[in-house]
């Protein structure tokens, strides 16, 4: 099935924004430029201010919420990240990935912030108890998202011959919407999430695990 792909790009001028806030990057010499998809029509313009205010500035790119690449390919060239989106998730997901700080630019709410460390560290925490309960599981219901560009059929298979290995019960649960209301019936000890990372800061009644934090287990 071809897909056709239409930029759909946010119109609010941030410059506004990060000027009044500019104070936020004051001890960071060179910061790296990240976005979610509709904000990447921003970044020229604000690596331009940067620059002309004696910054140096580096794009990054689009990060996604199962893809942090494009942050932490310059990551070594930087002081920290300016993170241009809206909510949490992304910012969380390069904290959690890199030591550099994070400066939250959200056109929406025309506000910024650091992202605190307090935030990464009690995530962190979370993750180390999903990781414990998954270690001790017996059962695991492995999840298969079939939206485009979450299905992950062949890695969901390999996982379950992994497990099985181990001398491990794991089955498949596919769908398109995979949430705590419709999985609530099956007996399972954990989740192993193959589709949207963000299923995890959702409220399952067992751990979930996402599948880059498999080899931790």
């Amino acid at each position: 099935m071809k897909v056709l792909h239409i930029p759909c790009y946010h119109r609010k001028d941030v410059l506004p924004v990060l000027k009044q806030h500019a104070s936020l990057l004051a001890g960071f010499k060179r910061i790296g430029l990240i976005a979610t998809a509709q904000h990447l029509n921003q970044l020229d313009n604000v690596k331009k201010f940067l620059e002309a205010n004696g910054k140096t500035a580096y794009i990054g790119g689009q990060v996604l919420g199962c893809s942090q690449d494009n942050a932490t390919a310059v990551e070594g060239k930087i002081d920290a990240f300016l993170y241009i989106g809206s909510g949490l998730f992304h910012p969380m997901g390069i904290a959690v990935k890199s030591s550099k700080p994070v400066v939250i630019l959200n056109p929406y709410a025309q506000s910024m912030e650091l992202f605190s460390p307090t935030q990464r560290e009690r995530w962190l925490r979370r993750q180390k108890g999903r990781l414990a309960k998954a270690i001790a599981a017996e059962t695991y219901g492995i999840l298969v998202s079939t939206k485009t560009g979450q299905f992950n059929f062949i890695k969901a298979k390999s996982l379950k011959k992994k497990f099985e290995i181990k001398g491990k019960k794991a089955f498949l649960f596919a769908g398109e919407e995979l949430n705590p209301a419709n999985l609530l019936p099956f007996k399972v000890d954990c989740w192993i999430n193959t589709a949207c990372p963000r299923l995890a800061d959702d409220h399952f009644e067992k751990p979930v695990i996402n599948v880059e934090e498999f080899n931790t287990l």
